[in-house]
């Protein structure tokens, strides 16, 4: 049971001897507030009965949506794959013939590029073989050519040097007969010389010796100097040698 508010029990204890008369009219005052509570209380009971069936009826309204909501997400997500299902079949079938059409064309290209391939082939070999006769034709050509020239360039050169050796054979013999004329005259003078005449063959073997065709001067070296030199290498002549008037060392002018 509910206690007395604080502040009506200390207005209960504050009432005088004044208040007496009015305590009548008080306690009809509390009755017909008290009506007026009873009726407030039973209306906010009434109310909180009302929204509890409220809530109630709400929990049941929301369950029941999401159940219908399940219902239509099944309902939905089956209608879905039965048509992705579908879609999937038409798809596989689209593709299949698209493969099938694009396999006749590949295969029909691949034989029209064969084909043309082939004639390409047969044009660059008959035109290859065309180029080779003609580049054979034209090496015979410069061929024959170089072989005429070369005939030529050798006719030539066969007489050039015929002329030339003919040249230096004149000259060789010109040469033979001064150096044979010099000996000889050289030979007289020497024959109609003083006394000392005798010597004159290694006289000529001392003078030749002393030319460009004359010893090195490490041959000179080695065989002590040059009067060794001399002597050694006139010792090795024999007198028909020494006095040869073909010899170097009687052959000068």
């Amino acid at each position: 049971m509910a206690s007395l508010n604080a502040n009506f029990i200390n207005s209960v204890a504050n009432l005088t001897v004044a208040d007496y008369e009015l305590i009548d009219e008080m306690c009809v005052m509390l009755k017909t507030r008290k009506k007026e509570l009873r009726i407030e209380k039973s209306e906010m009971l009434k109310a909180d009965k009302a929204a509890e069936k409220a809530t109630a009826k709400a929990l049941k309204d929301e369950a029941k949506a999401a159940q219908k909501t399940e219902k239509d997400d099944d309902k939905a997500a089956r209608k879905a794959a039965e048509k992705a299902e579908k879609d999937a079949i038409k798809a596989a079938e689209k593709a299949e013939k698209d493969a099938i059409k694009a396999a006749e064309k590949a295969e029909k290209d691949a034989i029209k590029a064969a084909e043309k391939a082939e004639k390409d082939a047969i044009k660059a070999a008959e035109k290859a073989e065309k180029d080779a006769r003609k580049e054979a034709e034209k090496a015979e050509k410069d061929a024959r050519k170089e072989a005429e020239k070369a005939e030529k360039d050798a006719r030539k050169a066969a007489e050039k040097a015929e002329k030339d050796a003919l040249k230096a054979a004149e000259k060789a013999v010109k040469t033979l007969e001064k150096l044979q004329g010099a000996a000889v005259k050289h030979a007289k003078k020497e024959a109609a010389g003083s006394p000392k005449a005798k010597n004159w063959a290694y006289q000529n073997f001392t003078r030749w010796s002393k030319g460009d065709d004359g010893p090195s001067e490490e041959e000179i070296s080695a065989a002590g100097g040059k009067r060794d030199w001399l002597k050694s290498e006139w010792s090795l002549l024999t007198r028909e040698q020494q006095g040869a008037l073909d010899a170097p060392w009687n052959v000068i002018v």
